[in-house]
C-alpha cells in the first residue's frame, strides 16, 4: 500500500493594509467594513490618521486598527508614516473613501506571486451611491466623472502604466528599496512611485481586480475644477516646479 504524502501547507504572505485618513469619521467606516470582508484573512490593519478632529480614531480603534497619530503635509508622506509601523510583505495602501471589493487583497497578492510583481493595481470604477458629496451633482458632472475614470483607467493599462494611491498593492522589500513615496509632491505621488517601481521590477495593472473610489474630490469645487487642477500640478511635477497644498485634494 503506497502512502499518501501530503504536500506542505503554504505559507501565505503576510498583508499590510495602510489607510491614511484626515477627518473621515463619515466615509472611513464603509471603507473599514469592505476591509474586514476580505476573502484573504492574514493581514493587519494600520490607520494612520493626520491628527483628526472628529471620530475617525475611535472609529478605526473600534475595526480593530493599529492607529498611528501624527502631523503629514501630504498623502505621500501619511502612507510612509503608516508604513514604518508595517510588518506585512505586502504593502496594501488604501484611501479612507475607497471601497475594496471581497477578493482585491487576494487577487493581488496571487498577482505579486504569479507575475513577481513589485506593483499591482486594478480597475478604478465610481458607484452610484459613492459619488456624492454634499447632495447629488449634476447628471452633467456624474457622466463627466464617469467618462474621465473610463479614460484614465484605459490610459494606465494600455499606455502608461501607473497606480493611483487610491488603492495598490507592492512588496514591503521594493518598496523601502525605491524610498517609499516622495513626501514633497502633493498630486502625482502615486503616479511618480509608480515610475520608480517600473525601473526596479514589473508593475501590473490587473482589470479583473475591482475597487470603487468616492468621487468626491472631482465634485468638491466642481468636477472641471478638479481636473484642471490635477492636471496643472501633474505638469508642475514633470517641470521639477513645487507643489502648493491642493484643498480640494485632501
Amino acid at each position: 500500500m503506497t502512502a499518501t504524502v501530503k504536500e506542505p501547507a503554504k505559507i501565505l504572505p503576510k498583508v499590510s493594509v495602510i489607510i491614511p485618513a484626515l477627518n473621515e469619521q463619515k466615509l472611513l467606516p464603509s471603507t473599514l467594513e469592505s476591509v474586514k470582508a476580505q476573502t484573504y484573512k492574514d493581514f493587519e490593519l494600520i490607520v494612520k490618521d493626520g491628527l483628526s478632529v472628529d471620530k475617525t480614531v475611535s472609529i478605526a480603534k473600534r475595526y480593530g486598527a493599529k492607529v498611528i497619530s501624527l502631523k503629514d503635509s501630504s498623502a505621500g508622506e501619511a502612507r510612509n508614516q503608516g508604513a514604518k509601523h508595517a510588518v506585512g510583505d505586502i504593502f496594501v495602501f488604501l484611501d479612507a473613501d475607497t471601497l475594496m471589493a471581497a477578493d482585491t487583497i487576494s487577487k493581488s497578492v496571487k498577482d505579486i506571486h504569479e507575475y513577481g510583481a513589485v506593483l499591482v493595481f486594478p480597475k478604478y470604477l465610481t458607484r452610484e451611491q459613492i459619488m456624492q458629496f454634499n447632495g447629488r451633482p449634476s447628471y452633467t458632472a456624474r457622466v463627466f466623472v464617469k467618462w474621465w475614470f473610463t479614460l484614465e483607467d484605459m490610459f494606465r493599462k494600455y499606455a502608461d502604466k501607473y497606480a493611483g494611491g487610491m488603492c495598490m498593492a507592492c512588496g514591503a522589500a521594493a518598496f523601502r528599496r525605491i524610498g517609499g513615496f516622495n513626501e514633497k509632491l502633493k498630486v502625482c505621488e502615486d503616479i511618480e512611485i509608480s515610475y520608480r517601481f517600473r525601473k526596479v521590477g514589473r508593475v501590473v495593472c490587473d482589470h479583473d481586480i475591482v475597487v470603487y473610489p468616492s468621487a468626491r474630490r472631482y465634485f468638491k469645487g466642481g468636477a472641471l475644477r478638479a481636473l484642471l487642477t490635477y492636471l496643472v500640478f501633474r505638469v508642475r511635477w514633470h517641470l521639477g516646479l513645487e507643489q502648493p497644498q491642493p484643498i480640494v485634494f485632501r
